[in-house]
């Protein structure tokens, strides 16, 4: 087996995580979901991004504990559920996960979602804490918190959070929010880094006419050019050296070995800040200070 040595990153607790993850929301069970692992780890992927949510906590689980790369070397991950914020429900939630992922521990196990309507996410935290301090996941954190949730969290906990993983890229780059994580030393991972699905799947209702294609983006490509790159490629590296870690999801080969070639080049401050001005302030999946899962259960991501 090749390993293309996806480098890593250091968290607040001093922990590493790999600079690149592989996500596997809306990744089908069987021979699709079984092959596109093993292509991910030829290429050199080690950080798997989960929640109960996507249905296949089992199935992938399976396949990395089948693959033969040492678990020592994986660095998997999923999340809590959204009504499961209750103390002693996200207690249950996350040894339920580890089950069935078939694992003795987490490599990181983050809140899926504020759900502030709901208002019990520091209570939520609380159990992550005890599940940190107990050696049963190694790093803890939060998903799609902004601002005002962070500070809920940060006012109370013992344990600070280690990532916050947020939509994010160059068509909504939330540069106020990334700033503020980048203070608190939270490292941001992303999701959706290369813009979203451009056909999403039902009922999510479908992209407007005249809806931009980030992978399609003229900057992106100029920018490309000159490193023998994809716009896909360069977006990611955008990422990459604004501090972040992408977690791109594709089930097709050809998409999963060019994504992880992004290690050989660097973006200047200059391409860095063209990149950043595409901003459109576009976010396609909820927004965090009103989403409950009763409304958009079928935006959840």
């Amino acid at each position: 087996m090749k390993n293309n040595a996806i480098p890593t990153v250091s968290l607040n607790n001093g922990g590493q995580i790999p600079a690149l993850g592989y996500g596997v929301a809306g990744l089908n069970k069987g021979d699709i979901l079984n092959r596109a692992i093993e292509i991910t780890l030829e290429e050199g992927y080690r950080m798997f991004d989960n929640a109960p949510f996507y249905g296949n906590e089992a199935e992938v689980g399976a396949a990395l504990r089948s693959s033969g790369v040492k678990r020592e070397e994986l660095f998997i991950s999923t999340k809590l559920p959204n009504d499961c914020h209750a103390y002693d429900d996200a207690l249950r939630a996350f040894h339920k996960s580890r089950t069935a992922m078939g694992l003795d521990y987490l490599d990181m196990y983050l809140i899926h979602h504020p759900m502030p309507l709901r208002g019990k996410f520091c209570e939520a935290w609380k159990a992550l804490e005890k599940l940190y301090e107990e050696g049963l996941v190694r790093t803890i954190g939060i998903s799609n918190f902004k601002e005002r949730h962070i500070e809920q969290i940060l006012a109370t906990c013992k344990v600070k959070p280690m990532v916050n993983e947020l939509e994010c890229n160059p068509y909504f780059t939330i540069a106020p929010l990334r700033k503020y994580c980048d203070e608190h030393e939270i490292r941001v991972v992303t999701w959706f880094p290369l813009g979203g699905p451009v056909v999403p799947p039902p009922p999510i209702p479908p992209r407007p006419p005249g809806f931009k294609i980030l992978t399609e983006d003229g900057t992106l490509k100029d920018i490309g050019a000159k490193y023998g790159k994809t716009p896909a490629q360069v977006a990611l590296r955008w990422a990459v050296d604004s501090g972040m870690i992408p977690i791109p999801k594709s089930g097709k080969p050809g998409r999963i070995k060019e994504n992880a070639l992004i290690f050989d080049f660097c973006l200047t401050a200059e391409e860095l800040g063209r990149i950043e001005a595409l901003d459109q302030d576009r976010r396609l999946g909820p927004d965090p200070d009103i989403y409950d899962d009763d409304a958009a259960v079928a935006m959840d991501v």
